[in-house]
């Protein structure tokens, strides 16, 4: 199996209003449109598909540019704290970034370099991500292990909620499934 060493995950800076209150588990395993943001351009596109015999959310890059990104996330979800859980994959198997955010808002800009965690990662599969936030501090887990990839305590403490969604950076294409929102106080 061939591995990817590259995952990234990515906290945005986001401003505006948040969405309405959820309820504390929330399945967005099935994603229809009318109900998301989506950023569609002359650069990325957005699909519903399959991918490895799955139904999948799949962004799709037009034109390569490292310097752009696109994200998709539900319009109704207000996060805080609690756990994020989903599965994404690079269906091209190419080096680049694909992966999740959360409290978004109305716009985004993402980080830089410390952002990021190395981790083995199949180059064309799925992978299972889990986002533990509580305050400041947050925590991601790879593929159900018990030992977190990364663990930051310094969340902009300006950014305490918004919504949770798919992420795609400097990739032809990501692919995500089963994302599974669980609030707690």
């Amino acid at each position: 199996m061939k591995c990817r060493p590259l995952l990234t995950l990515v906290i945005f800076f986001c401003f505006g209003t948040a969405g309405t209150a959820q309820t504390p588990r929330k399945d967005y395993s099935t994603i229809r449109v009318s109900d998301w943001v989506t950023q569609k351009s002359d650069a990325l596109d957005y699909a519903f598909g399959q991918y490895e015999g799955a139904p999948a959310f799949l962004m799709k890059r037009k034109v390569a540019d490292s310097k752009s990104a696109g994200i998709a996330y539900p319009k109704d979800l207000d996060f805080t704290n609690g756990s994020i859980e989903l599965d994404i994959a690079s269906p091209n198997g190419k080096v680049g970034f694909v992966g999740m955010a959360f409290h978004v808002r109305d716009w985004w800009d993402y980080e830089d370099s410390s952002w990021q965690a190395t981790a083995i990662l199949p180059e064309t599969g799925w992978f299972h991500v889990k986002v533990v936030v509580k305050g400041r501090e947050m925590k991601v887990y790879l593929n159900h292990q018990p030992t977190p990839v990364m663990s930051r305590t310094d969340l902009d403490p300006g950014l305490p909620h918004g919504s949770v969604g798919f992420w795609l950076g400097n990739c032809p294409t990501g692919a995500y499934k089963n994302l599974q929102i669980e609030k707690t106080e």
